[in-house]
């Protein structure tokens, strides 16, 4: 008897999963972008630093953080996704951010397009390789 209350509950969370909705996903503009994963390499934040993320405005201008610097400049999403020449703040990393300041800025370069599913953009290269992986959160 005991078999009969658990296969309904059973049921009753299959049919809850089925209905489940997916996440919507987000625009590409208007977000903060937190870093993941730079260069094939998880995102590290320092003490009392900026978390290395990507502001990309409607009007085509962006800036943000490597973790280290901050920087600003263009980008153009007609087509793919390409970023400008970037202004730098040139300040000295200490290990590990120095070296993840170097990688943020040839990723942001290297990059031709982008994929967003759900809270998740990722920039690829001309090859269709992730390069820089970014969630969503609340505009800062």
């Amino acid at each position: 008897m005991r078999l009969l209350p658990a296969i309904a509950w059973s049921a009753a969370c299959l049919a809850g999963c089925a209905m489940a909705q997916p996440i919507p996903d987000e625009p590409l503009t208007d977000r903060y972008w937190r870093a993941l994963e730079i260069g094939g390499k998880a995102a590290t934040v320092g003490n009392n630093r900026a978390e290395p993320h990507v502001v990309l405005a409607g009007n085509g201008k962006t800036h943000g953080s490597d973790g280290c610097n901050r920087f600003s400049g263009s980008y153009e999403a007609s087509s793919g996704l390409r970023f400008g020449q970037l202004a730098s703040t040139m300040m000295a990393c200490l290990p590990p951010l120095d070296e993840q300041s170097r990688r943020l800025a040839t990723e942001l370069q290297a990059a031709s397009a982008y994929r967003i599913r759900g809270r998740t953009l990722e920039l690829l290269d001309a090859g269709g390789a992730v390069r820089m992986r970014l969630e969503a959160t609340a505009l800062r």
